[in-house]
């Protein structure tokens, strides 16, 4: 097999919005999200940070997002309940005139290549036309980092690859959610819908770089 998921480097749950006022960010609640630790906030002028020491949780506000990130690198996905913590983040907003139009998934994959460099693999995977391709460009191709972008039913699937170091790639996966009247799930339903999504992105990114 020439390609291995060994770690996730990073992973988040992302809340968009039609509008987020900064104003309107309950502080308070934003202190209490992890019970027992106090947080550092800090409040800058198009974004809103909130980190939980020694917790590997760092929640970003701004862009219309709140972004709910882990960014512990661990193999697979982990057990942290970050599904959890983003949906105390839904009541982080005090005005009811804004509202989740979307949210999705992130994570960045750490794949291992072998028997290949991977110039070669990313080349002969996605380029089926090599030398027609050089005959266009007159030269030698060196490298092709792919982007794709799919969808199924509401959910938008985006997965880029790009090399990262010691033959590794970083494959960074997304699935974006959004149709009309979107709402968070809640409890149990949220976690399997993250833990679903992860499973179908190392799915497809394994398949791909391995068939």
């Amino acid at each position: 097999m020439p390609a291995q998921i060994e770690a996730v480097f990073g992973r988040n749950i992302t809340l968009v919005y039609d509008a987020l006022d900064f104003n309107a960010v309950d502080r308070n609640k934003l202190r209490g999200i992890f019970p027992g630790v106090t947080p550092t906030i800090m409040d800058m002028p198009d974004m809103i940070v909130a980190v939980y020491p020694p917790n590997p949780l760092l929640i970003q506000i701004g862009d219309r997002r709140i972004r709910v990130n882990l960014t512990v690198e661990i193999p697979e996905l982990g057990d942290f309940p970050m599904w959890e913590y983003a949906e105390k983040c839904k009541d982080l907003i005090q005005t009811s005139k804004t509202g989740i139009i979307a949210y999705g998934y992130n994570f960045d994959f750490g794949v291992l290549i072998t028997d290949t460099t991977i110039e070669d693999l990313l080349i002969s995977k996605f380029v089926h036309d090599r030398s027609g391709l050089e005959k266009t460009l007159q030269g030698t191709l060196v490298s092709f980092l792919p982007r794709i972008t799919f969808k199924n039913g509401n959910v938008k699937y985006d997965i880029v690859f790009e090399p990262f170091k010691n033959n590794r790639i970083k494959a960074h996966g997304n699935a974006h959610l959004q149709k009309e009247g979107i709402q968070l799930p809640e409890g149990d339903q949220l976690r399997l819908s993250y833990v679903e999504h992860f499973a179908r992105l190392r799915s497809v990114i394994l398949s791909l770089l391995t068939k």
